[in-house]
């Protein structure tokens, strides 16, 4: 089996995902902020193919040669959304600090019932959004997920919060859309990440940092489809249980021709490549995603 990003960097996730859910639930949190440093260095001391990944972005990001301390605390990060995540999961979102900013973009479209697609990445923490939704007036996000790599992650959700795992929907196929309509007409909000891709996606080339990335155009497919304006998002980890949230928008791709539909991808896509690569030099100790977006060849 070929080893790529869909494996790699979830299998880990899954490995301390476990770890931290049992500290958490059996020692409590005080105990497992401390663990969390020597969790830390044990995840960066035994083989990791996604620390190569890590230097080359902190490069870029720092435009320096990154310290040990830089992927400490990258990795500390990571471990700490992780924790976080739980209180997500088991409905403790109290705990949590989340600052939000230009809220009102998305609270204009949650007033009048009309969904929209949030474009996230794996910078900073997707599942913090979920808890966001719910603690600000009630507005409800389903996440696409791609699960068909990562099932023993998605079991465990599950088995932490089965009504929260309603709300993921896992994409095998097209198929996985059947039935969003009656839930985008009560105005929930649809969020997905765009900073990876799958081998059967239609891809777009962007710049990022000094060098080209591909990116999906997926995003945008179900824009045009689903006649959804996107607003990017970006969740960032400011400290222990904290958060910074930030809405932009993004582009609306629901009244372009079908002949348009390249350039618009291309024209918001950049846009997204553009406003990622912002809030990435802003905080690059949350840049979790493990694998080399420039190298094609990079597993």
């Amino acid at each position: 089996m070929t080893l790529t990003w869909q494996n790699l960097p979830e299998r880990s996730s899954l490995f301390w995902l476990r770890v931290i859910t049992w500290i958490t639930l059996h020692l409590g949190r005080g105990v497992a902020r401390i663990l969390l440093y020597p969790i830390t260095l044990y995840f960066m001391s035994v083989k990791n193919k996604g620390l190569k990944a890590t230097r080359t972005f902190l490069r870029k990001a720092l435009q320096r040669e990154p310290s040990f301390i830089d992927l400490f605390t990258l990795y500390h990060n990571f471990a700490g959304t992780l924790l976080d995540r739980l209180a997500v999961l088991t409905g403790r979102d109290h705990l949590l600090n989340i600052e939000a900013h230009h809220f009102e973009i998305l609270q204009r479209y949650a007033d009048k019932k009309q969904a929209c697609l949030l474009v996230g990445s794996h910078h900073g923490s997707f599942e913090i959004l979920r808890a966001l939704g719910r603690l600000r007036r009630g507005i409800k996000v389903k996440a696409l997920m791609y699960g068909e790599a990562t099932p023993d992650i998605v079991n465990l959700y599950r088995s932490l919060n089965p009504e929260l795992h309603q709300d993921i929907i896992t994409v095998n196929g097209p198929a996985a859309l059947i039935g969003l309509e009656g839930d985008l007409r009560e105005g929930q909000m649809l969020a997905l990440l765009a900073d990876r891709c799958m081998p059967h996606d239609k891809r777009i080339q962007c710049d990022f940092f000094d060098g080209p990335i591909e990116l999906p155009t997926t995003p945008v497919m179900l824009s045009h489809i689903l006649k959804l304006p996107m607003i990017f998002f970006v969740c960032l980890r400011t400290g222990w249980g904290r958060y910074s949230i930030h809405f932009e928008e993004l582009g609306d791709a629901s009244l372009i021709s079908r002949d348009d539909r390249h350039k618009a991808a291309q024209d918001i896509m950049g846009r997204y490549a553009e406003r990622l690569e912002h809030y990435a030099r802003r905080a690059p100790h949350n840049w979790f995603n493990f694998h080399d977006i420039w190298d094609r060849q990079a597993p």
